[in-house]
């Protein structure tokens, strides 16, 4: 596989010719697909003893709690959460494969938009007892495509507004109908992202550098993902921001499915 490079020759502002080069790129991806495989079966295979683990973890607790024993049951809730989180890296890897070898499956239907970022934000509440989450919805309707995918993004711009605004109290989720568009925005009240760094939080393995990242640990591949998904789905994700007031994560997709 190679990529072209090619220049233009100018001499007193008249083009002369073009000069090209062509570089072999055969190995690197040749490398990437290695890796991405290697990611794709490890992660494949460590589904199977997490969810094991998970199985059993439940059946500890409620025998605990039947005991009596709530300080230990207690334990195994926490346990039991870190196994979800354990999970939840799995699957984020599981789908950068996926995406990366365009294999990432999309079973788009008919559903309704309101209820099922109600539902969402139901059990999400559930995760924090600190944050309130506020919803301001606008009557949507019924929406084409991927509920669990979309759902997926919602999940995640959300937990991201928990995980980043450890000083706030609330997160306002508002859902709004422009112009044959859906539009979902999350917005929190927590660190903020630098203007020169806006652009490449959409990115793969993208963290926040330097001290910030032993207090907010990642894979960096949440909002990644996020934006794959929007844009097979035909819609746009971005974000604004201001440094210690907050973020306001948005994505948009067409109404009726992409055309």
């Amino acid at each position: 596989m190679c990529f072209n490079r090619a220049a233009a020759i100018r001499w007193q502002r008249q083009i002369l010719g073009y000069i090209g080069s062509c570089v072999d790129i055969t190995e690197q991806k040749h490398i990437q697909q290695q890796k991405d495989d290697f990611i794709g079966i490890a992660s494949h295979e460590l589904k199977t003893p997490v969810t094991s683990i998970k199985a059993y973890t439940q059946v500890l607790e409620k025998m605990l709690l039947k005991k009596g024993e709530t300080k230990e049951a207690a334990m195994i809730t926490r346990m039991d959460g870190q196994i979800n989180r354990l999970t939840s890296l799995i699957s984020d890897l599981l789908d950068v494969t996926k995406i990366n070898s365009g294999k990432l499956q999309f079973n788009d239907r008919e559903f309704d938009f309101v209820p099922m970022v109600q539902d969402l934000i139901e059990d999400l509440q559930r995760t924090t007892e600190k944050h309130t989450l506020i919803e301001n919805h606008t009557d949507i309707g019924i929406v084409f495509g991927d509920k669990e995918r979309i759902g997926q993004v919602i999940t995640n711009l959300i937990t991201n507004a928990i995980k980043y605004s450890p000083q706030a109290d609330k997160i306002v989720i508002t859902t709004s109908l422009k112009d044959g568009e859906v539009i979902l925005c999350v917005e929190d009240f927590g660190i903020g992202i630098a203007e020169d760094k806006l652009n490449k939080v959409f990115e793969q393995f993208y963290r926040v550098s330097g001290d910030m990242q032993h207090t907010f640990p990642g894979l960096g591949l949440g909002l990644y993902i996020s934006s794959e998904i929007i844009k097979r789905e035909g819609g746009k994700i971005w974000v604004n921001s201001i440094v210690g007031k907050g973020s306001t994560f948005c994505f948009s997709i067409p109404l009726h499915g992409k055309t």
